[in-house]
């Protein structure tokens, strides 16, 4: 078997270039893949990152143009940032986002030399639910000094974080927004309901958040556990302070994403939410 080749149809800048391999066009991520290419020499599959390939013509028309107007070192600093990612978190994420995160670099330190802050809404959500991808953001601004003398805000490691979790081959981490939105809708209801009388310190709490975080992913994404009316009895006859505020919650999540919460979930909801409040 020899090495694989792709043929360079056109040169975006000096680490994209658009291929074609086996009769498809590709996006083509790679350090220094464009630099003294020329169009129709081939490029070998060891200097490629990542190919990626858009859904339509529409959508490669304006990523082409879009990759164009990012500068090199901009791609080039994403590469690192994603390279750097994929060891962290052992997985490989999705193509898609050297392009969506170069795109989102790029308008974030325009942003910057233009004095614009746009803040971010999702910066105590992502450093609380999703700790491994936001030090990896943290750590990606340490990167973006280093390689383009710029120093962001540290609310933009959540923004990076968020481009992460969204490329990320997990598919529960999808609908990431959706996601943490509930998780902090739960847990500010339950602050109401429990009139203050909520044991936000140790071991508990730290279950009760993981458990309302995969409960959040699982409902978003239609993965709810099963309507068990038995262990459901079981639990609110242990548990009737807790199954109280637990209905309420169960109402107000109901009413905001008109969807039926399943009776095993109610149940551990339950479980969880008498181990945190404190009678």
């Amino acid at each position: 078997m020899g090495t694989r080749m792709n043929k360079i149809k056109k040169i975006l800048n000096v680490n994209v270039v658009i291929i074609d391999h086996d009769g498809n066009e590709y996006i083509a991520f790679g350090k220094g893949i464009g630099y003294h290419a020329k169009v129709g020499s081939k490029v070998p599959e060891e200097k490629i990152s990542r190919k990626y390939i858009p859904v339509d013509d529409n959508k490669q028309n304006e990523l082409v143009q879009s990759l164009q107007k990012i500068p090199a070192k901009i791609i080039e600093t994403t590469t690192e940032i994603v390279e750097y990612a994929e060891r962290s978190l052992h997985e490989k994420l999705d193509a898609s986002i050297y392009y969506a995160l170069s795109d989102h670099l790029y308008f974030a330190i325009q942003r910057l030399q233009n004095n614009l802050s746009l803040g971010n809404r999702i910066y105590l959500e992502m450093k609380t639910y999703y700790q491994p991808e936001f030090k990896v953001g943290l750590h990606a601004l340490d990167i973006i000094e280093d390689n383009l003398g710029v120093k962001l805000p540290q609310e933009e490691a959540a923004n990076i974080a968020f481009h992460i979790i969204n490329a990320s081959s997990n598919q529960e981490s999808s609908n990431v927004l959706e996601v943490s939105r509930l998780i902090d809708n739960i847990l500010q209801t339950l602050r109401v309901l429990c009139h203050g009388n909520l044991a936000t310190e140790g071991l508990n709490y730290e279950r009760f958040v993981t458990h309302i975080k995969f409960f959040a992913e699982r409902y978003i994404s239609d993965q709810m556990l099963s309507n068990d009316p038995e262990l459901l009895e079981q639990v609110m006859n242990l548990y009737p302070e807790a199954s109280k505020i637990a209905m309420k919650l169960k109402q107000t999540i109901e009413i905001i994403y008109s969807k039926p919460i399943t009776k095993e979930e109610l149940a551990y909801l339950i479980i969880h939410i008498h181990r945190v409040t404190m009678y």
